[in-house]
C-alpha cells in the first residue's frame, strides 16, 4: 500500500476514534461537568496512538515497525532543546501579552495561595516554599514535563510525529510540517466546540484559531522530531509545552481571549517566532545529516 493510502487510513481511524469519544461523551452530558470533561479529553488523545498501532501492525513489516513509529530512544542535544524551547515560548508569550495589552503580571505563588484559601484549604501546615512562584514553576517545567512526556508520546505524538511523520516526511519538511499542523488542529475541533478546550467563551472562533495555532507550532516540532531522531523528543516538547501552558495563564491578570496566555495573541506571536526559527534552521546550509529514526 502506498504512503498516501496508509496516511488516509491512519487519519480516518485517528479522527473516528477521537471524535467518537468526544461526541459520544457530549451526548451523554459529560461536557457539562468539569470533573468528567478532563478524563474524556484524555481518552480522546489516545485516538492517534491507537490508529498508529493498528496501521503499523497492518501495513509495516515486523522489522520496520519501530522505525515507522519513531520509537528509537537515543537522547542527544536536541532532547534538551525539546525541553527548553517550550519554556522560552511560554515566557515570550507572557512578555508579549504584558507589553501589548492592559494585562498585568500576577505572582503565581500569591495567586495559588489565594485560590486555595478561597476553596477553604487549610494552609497552616504547608511549608512556605510550597506555594512560592519559584517552586510552582519548577514543578511545572520539571515534573510536569516529565509526567506529560510519556503520556503525550504514547497518545498524540505516536500518531502525529510518529507514524504520520514517517509517511509524510519524504515529501519535504514544509509539506510535512504544515500538513501535520493542519490535521492536528482540525482534530481538536470537537474538543474545542463541545468542551470549550482553550477557548471556552469563544468556541466558534477557537475552531479556526487553533488550526492556525497548530500550523505555527508544527514546524519547530518537526525540527525537534528530525534532529532528536525520535518521537520521544517530540513527546518531550509537547509535554513541556502543555505543562508550561497553564503557567502562562496563571501569570496574567484577567487571562481571557484574546490575551489568554499561550493560546492568545501573545502565544501566536511567540509561535510565529518559532516558525521563523524553524525556517532558519531548515536553510540548506543549516540542515545536518538526518538523525536515525
Amino acid at each position: 500500500m502506498s504512503a498516501k493510502n496508509k496516511s488516509i487510513v491512519f487519519l480516518a481511524l485517528a479522527f473516528s476514534i477521537s471524535w467518537a469519544i468526544v461526541i459520544g461523551a457530549h451526548l451523554a452530558g459529560l461536557s457539562q461537568t468539569a470533573e468528567l470533561a478532563v478524563p474524556t479529553l484524555a481518552a480522546m488523545m489516545t485516538g492517534p496512538a491507537i490508529a498508529a498501532l493498528i496501521c503499523t501492525f497492518a501495513f509495516e513489516k515486523t522489522g520496520e515497525r519501530v522505525r515507522a513509529l519513531g520509537l528509537h530512544f537515543k537522547p542527544n542535544l536536541w532532547w534538551l532543546l525539546a525541553w527548553l524551547i517550550p519554556i522560552v515560548l511560554a515566557g515570550a508569550s507572557v512578555a508579549f501579552t504584558l507589553a501589548l495589552s492592559d494585562r498585568n503580571y500576577v505572582d503565581i505563588g500569591v495567586a495559588s495561595r489565594l485560590a486555595a484559601e478561597a476553596q477553604g484549604a487549610d494552609l497552616s501546615q504547608a511549608p512556605p516554599f510550597a506555594l512560592s512562584t519559584a517552586f510552582i514553576v519548577s514543578m511545572g517545567v520539571v515534573f510536569g514535563a516529565l509526567i506529560n512526556m510519556p503520556i503525550l508520546t504514547f497518545t498524540e505524538e505516536l500518531g502525529w510525529r510518529g507514524y504520520l511523520h514517517s509517511l509524510w516526511r519524504p515529501s519535504g519538511f514544509w509539506k510535512t510540517s504544515l500538513g501535520t499542523g493542519f490535521v492536528w488542529g482540525v482534530w481538536h475541533a470537537p474538543a474545542i466546540f463541545l468542551f470549550g478546550l482553550n477557548y471556552p467563551d469563544d468556541r466558534a472562533v477557537g475552531l479556526a484559531l487553533f488550526v492556525i495555532f497548530c500550523v505555527l507550532l508544527s514546524p519547530i516540532m518537526t525540527v525537534i522530531r528530525d534532529r532528536g531522531g525520535s518521537v520521544w523528543a517530540a513527546g518531550l516538547f509537547h509535554g513541556t509545552f502543555n505543562a508550561v501552558g497553564g503557567l502562562t495563564i496563571a501569570a496574567i491578570s484577567n487571562p481571557v481571549f484574546p490575551w489568554n496566555g499561550i493560546v492568545g495573541i501573545g502565544g501566536f506571536l511567540a509561535l510565529a517566532l518559532s516558525a521563523a526559527l524553524a525556517f532558519i534552521l531548515q536553510r540548506p546550509s543549516n540542515v545536518p545529516a538526518p538523525a536515525t529514526a
